[in-house]
């Protein structure tokens, strides 16, 4: 793939992923957060395995129960999503499941026993400031929703972590798409267990699980598997910092949302801050490479 339109591509990922939380939020108004992952995965899964049939099938026990384990994940993750984009404003959703990328460095860090690289602890200084003011200014203020969103940012920088490690023997491609047929499966299993299992009734439902299924979670999972081999790091952290932007966007036309001043600016915070500890800058880049090789540094 052509790399111009590889990095072109990975920048509309965070738009697909940034459209599904006021879809989320739409739907919450009459389904259940189960009954929409089931139906989300499972659509999904049915669309990948379609397109990728050949890789998808060629499948062992231990991919099996590696997907079954982080489908559990997603599954629980997405479901908390569901859950935080209905009690809290679909952009404040966004801007606080974009933590992930920096939980991430940090429980890294813990389970290798290092700290954590520099721009991480600045990025989450800046990130901490974010939330306090998007919280108005008292973390106690925080709403059932944006805690619920808080424990998803966890539980999906556990299933990123947890999924690099199982991807390094197995297809990766065929992982991700049994991934999604594990993540049905346990949601509609739930749905059927706690809620009832629902589905779409009306044009508005149909349309939102619809575009949940094919645009956030099989478009995106499709694009990012195929871009990213010819992206470089730092612009898929950057393609990342960008989802809670696309979130607060699709959430002023699609649900009316718009944040106070003091919100928007401790949202800013958190974006910027996302960026600081994800984006290496190419120039910072090289100085480090200079310093390392012990070649003498060049100013411009």
């Amino acid at each position: 793939m052509d790399r111009k339109k590889a990095i072109a591509l990975s920048f509309s990922v965070p738009v697909a992923w940034g459209f599904s939380y006021p879809l989320m939020k739409i739907g919450m108004d009459s389904m259940n957060a189960t009954s929409i992952v089931a139906l989300r995965c499972i659509i999904a899964f049915v669309a990948c395995l379609l397109l990728f049939h050949k890789r998808a099938f060629r499948i062992n026990r231990d991919l099996m129960v590696r997907a079954a384990i982080i489908g559990a994940i997603m599954a629980t993750e997405l479901t908390c999503m569901c859950l935080g984009s209905s009690l809290t404003s679909a952009s404040t959703a966004g801007f606080l499941q974009s933590l992930t990328v920096v939980i991430v460095p940090f429980a890294n860090a813990a389970l290798l026993r290092r700290a954590p690289e520099r721009k991480v602890l600045v990025g989450t200084a800046i990130v901490t400031c974010g939330m306090l003011l998007l919280s108005g200014a008292d973390f106690t203020s925080l709403n059932p929703g944006a805690l619920i969103m808080l424990l998803s940012a966890f539980i999906y920088a556990s299933h990123i972590i947890v999924a690099k490690r199982f991807v390094e023997d197995v297809d990766p491609l065929a992982l991700g798409v049994w991934q999604l047929g594990f993540g049905g499966l346990f949601s509609g299993i739930a749905a059927c267990a706690f809620g009832g299992f629902m589905l779409p009734s009306t044009p508005s439902e149909i349309v939102v699980v619809v575009a949940l299924a094919l645009i956030c979670s099989a478009y995106g999972f499709i694009t990012q598997t195929l871009v990213q081999p010819h992206v470089p790091a730092e612009t898929t952290g950057f393609a990342f910092s960008l989802e809670p932007v696309c979130s607060a966007v699709f959430s002023f036309f699609l649900v009316g949302e718009v944040l106070s001043p003091i919100a928007f600016f401790g949202a800013a915070l958190i974006l910027t801050g996302v960026m600081v500890a994800t984006v290496e800058l190419p120039r910072l880049r090289a100085h480090g490479q200079a310093r390392m090789a012990g070649a003498p540094e060049h100013v411009s």
